[in-house]
């Protein structure tokens, strides 16, 4: 794992100069390369304007990061508003310092630093911001907007694919707990060039996992496209409906806090386990061990939102039905 890559130059960033960049930030901006390059051949292929793709892709970044940015404020927003003495004094410190709370609570984060941190990105958060961007661009293009949603909905399921495999390589902590088999590559050790190692305990890589079920996504989406023409919009109720079922049958295996438990929280002789993102240190063997799934998270709410929005858009407006019978040219 290889969780930061040295510059041979340093870079003015808002808290001081950079001297690396992320593995993670490397990834996301190949997935970003990904679908510039084939988002505009496939818009051609479909007899669409391929020179929208380009600010498709410049609103589908900015998108990304700043609704993934808003997206870990809510995540962790109660380690920012943390109200001591009044609320005006929490909201002068949150404008004032770049720990925010942090300079008077331990444990407590500021909101300066956390939009503009390195780390901490949600990814329905930047998926919401960024379809908003690019449906306002399109009206106001006077486009067909789900027929080239459709497309852009393919490359979505490339780059998530990529975007993954930044967090396998970076080791940012979003995997599974220890598993109790030893499956290749779909469960292993995250060692010490991660950003958070798994203390010498075999995870589920949980990563990979998504990026190959995203993957296979995009493959039978980009095979079957070739071959039959079907209404606006099933490609985009296909990803919601593929994306959300995922999310939720993954996130039993992955470490996150429950929205809505179901069973006892994870705990050690008595003690309630934090999410390890909240360990002041990276967790030891035993934490690891022995956290187990306790209730709904708040992605699998998400995920089965969207599971259930994609499958009922699906079969109302009757999506699945094919325009054509004949084969499409391939060529």
């Amino acid at each position: 794992m290889i969780s930061e890559i040295p510059l041979p130059f340093s870079v003015p960033g808002p808290f001081g100069p950079v001297h690396s960049i992320s593995s993670f930030a490397l990834l996301l901006f190949l997935s970003f390369v990904a679908g510039a390059i084939l988002a505009p051949r496939e818009l051609q292929r479909r007899g669409l304007d391929p020179a929208v793709s380009e600010w498709v892709i410049v609103l589908g970044v900015f998108g990304t990061l700043i609704g993934a940015k808003i997206g870990y404020v809510f995540e962790i927003w109660d380690d920012i508003w943390v109200v001591t003495d009044s609320v005006s004094d929490t909201l002068l410190h949150l404008w004032l310092y770049r720990e925010g709370m942090g300079v008077k609570v331990p444990g407590a984060v500021g909101l300066w630093e956390t939009l503009f941190s390195r780390g901490g990105l949600v990814f329905y958060g930047g998926l919401l911001a960024s379809v908003i961007f690019i449906y306002v661009y399109l009206r106001m293009r006077r486009l067909d907007v789900l027929r080239y949603a459709d497309v852009f909905f393919m490359m979505l399921a490339l780059g998530y694919g990529i975007g993954r495999m930044g967090c396998l390589v970076s080791g940012d902590g979003c995997y599974g707990y220890a598993s109790s088999v030893n499956i290749p590559l779909l469960t292993m050790v995250y060692g010490s060039g991660s950003a958070m190692p798994s203390a010498g305990v075999r995870v589920w890589n949980t990563p990979l996992i998504e990026a190959i079920l995203s993957w296979a996504l995009f493959a039978w989406m980009m095979l079957v496209g070739r071959f039959r023409d079907y209404r606006p919009g099933f490609f985009v109720a296909l990803f919601l409906i593929w994306d959300g079922l995922s999310r939720f049958a993954v996130e039993f295996l992955r470490i996150n806090d429950a929205a809505i438990p179901v069973l006892p929280h994870p705990q050690i002789a008595g003690t309630a386990l934090l999410h390890h993102n909240d360990w002041p240190s990276n967790p030891e063997a035993y934490y690891f061990e022995n956290w187990h799934w306790y209730g709904f998270t708040q992605s699998q709410i998400v995920g089965f939102v969207l599971f259930l929005s994609g499958l009922l858009w699906m079969l109302y407006g009757r999506l699945y039905k094919s325009t054509n019978k004949e084969a499409r040219n391939l060529t």
